[in-house]
This record gives C-alpha cells, structure tokens and sequence, in this order.
C-alpha cells in the first residue's frame, strides 16, 4: 500500500507541469519549455537548445490558461 501512496504522490506533481512550445527568437527554431502552473507570474532565462542565446521567457496563468512569451536577452 505504501508503494501505491507514494506513485499517486508523484502523479499529482505532475499534474503542475505542462510542456510548451516556444520558438526562439534568434534562430528561429523550436524548443520545449517544462512550466510551471502557479497562480502567479513566472520570469526567468533560459537557452535555447538549438544555438544556446539566452532568451528571457515571461509567464502568466489565470484559470489554467498558460501564456508563454518570449523575447531576446539583449533586449
């Protein structure tokens, strides 16, 4: 019983996440991004996968809804 508690556990966590597809804004080429759903704004860099330019991702959810934008760092 206790193997089955904690694989639920580990299954609700999951549940936060959601994968996105975003294009970088320097090449052009498509990256997955793994967000976070919260209630609140998220901002943070990352590299792209492709030609590794940080890129400054900003996200916002309300209600479930994911809004991703992402721009260049030197911006």
């Amino acid at each position: 019983m206790w193997h089955n508690k904690a694989r639920l556990a580990k299954l609700r966590s999951v549940d936060i996440l959601e994968y996105v597809a975003v294009f970088c804004p320097y090449c052009g080429e498509k990256n997955e991004l793994t967000i976070e759903r919260t209630d609140s704004a998220q901002s943070y860099a990352e590299d792209c996968q492709v030609c590794c330019r940080g890129m400054l991702i900003e996200v916002t959810t309300f209600d479930g809804a994911i809004d991703v934008s992402v721009r260049r760092e030197d911006d």
